[in-house]
């Protein structure tokens, strides 16, 4: 207390000397003790990270953004009153986000089965007023209901996932008992997006949510990583369930631009987030 209180000072007395005023721009990150900061993201938003998770919390103390071509993206697949469901949402930026543009008359639903990053989730909902409609829950969700085991870390907190038998994310890694849920369980509204990023788990979860790909608007957005996904599933036969489906397939590129991708080339693809939609998932731009 006593050091951020000098900072303080020497900020006013800088500013002062260069401006000859008092006015001094508030700081975009406070760090709340241990474990715990408050920092400002890029679109105004504030939002609770742990320090020491340097997979995603540290870019959002640095830049206060993460995935900005993804992000931009996904925001565009929403409007006011939609309902969205997420799988894996860490400290909610994606959420955040999402919350801000359903409005009230829509709704967020987030899954984390990691129990320190849903609890900053949390609270970052209740600080910026979106709790409402909001919210987080604490469990996992793959094709079967029950208690899983999930692999966690601190540092590498994005990297948590559904135990594979291997310690893959360091020396701090742990084994968490963790209850999963099939979302075809669940009573849930017409959903305009699904959201995932599990680490190799989207075929689980869309195994166990076949009523949500019924629906004839559905969009999902998902990380694609084969490495991972041959860990739990075949990618094959994915992507034949989801053609079967009458699915298609897009790319997001690094301008935040979406390139078709056919289902063979779905198979040899690198790591990127991906769009399965029916349709093209934005009007056409008109010439």
């Amino acid at each position: 207390m006593v050091q951020w209180t000098k900072r303080i000072a020497n900020l006013l007395r800088s500013d002062v000397a260069r401006n000859g005023s008092t006015k001094v721009e508030r700081p975009h990150y406070y760090y709340l003790g241990e474990g715990l900061a408050l920092t400002k993201l890029r679109n105004g938003h504030f939002i609770y990270v742990d320090p020491l998770e340097e997979s995603v919390c540290s870019h959002l103390i640095a830049h206060g953004d993460w995935e900005p071509w993804i992000y931009d993206v996904v925001m565009r697949l929403v409007r006011p009153g939609d309902h969205v469901v997420e799988v894996g949402g860490h400290v909610g930026f994606y959420t955040l986000g999402l919350a801000n543009i359903v409005g009230p008359s829509g709704s967020v639903l987030t899954f984390e089965a990691n129990p320190r990053l849903a609890a900053l989730a949390m609270r970052t909902l209740r600080f910026n007023g979106y709790s409402p409609w909001a919210r987080v829950v604490q469990k996992a969700v793959s094709d079967k209901a029950g208690k899983l085991q999930f692999m966690l870390s601190r540092q590498f907190g994005g990297g948590g996932h559904l135990y594979t038998g291997k310690k893959a994310l360091g020396p701090d890694g742990e084994l968490l008992e963790v209850e999963a849920v099939r979302l075809d369980d669940l009573k849930l509204k017409t959903i305009r997006l699904l959201r995932i990023d599990a680490e190799g788990s989207e075929a689980l979860i869309l195994g166990g949510a076949a009523k949500i790909l019924a629906q004839p608007e559905i969009v999902v957005c998902m990380e694609w990583d084969l490495v991972q996904m041959r860990s739990r599933s075949n990618p094959a036969d994915f992507v034949k369930s989801l053609t079967e489906r009458g699915f298609h397939f897009w790319k997001i590129t690094v301008k935040s631009e979406l390139e078709p991708v056919t289902p063979e080339d779905m198979l040899t693809l690198k790591q990127c987030d991906v769009i399965v939609s029916r349709t093209y998932p934005f009007a056409e731009p008109s010439n």
